[in-house]
């Protein structure tokens, strides 16, 4: 499992933006192209899947872990 702080989420979703909004208008001077903005198209479908996903997993939270007294060094009864 990858745990990342709250800063690296947020960069991460801001970097994601970014790359959306270039795609978009990358996409908007290239229409012409046909080969091209669908391999554009193709790119920012996957990128706002992506976003999405990050932005649902968010603010999961992590599942409980359990620690033996004898890790803490209690000792055994």
């Amino acid at each position: 499992m990858s745990i990342k702080t709250g800063m690296e989420i947020v960069a991460l979703h801001h970097d994601y933006l970014d790359k959306i909004e270039e795609l978009e208008k990358a996409l908007a001077q290239l229409r012409e192209y046909n080969y091209t903005s669908s391999v554009i198209e193709t790119q920012l479908g996957k990128l706002r899947v992506e976003i999405k996903a990050l932005e649902e997993t968010r603010f999961q939270p992590l599942d409980p872990v359990v620690i033996p007294k004898t890790l803490l060094g209690a000792k055994q009864k």
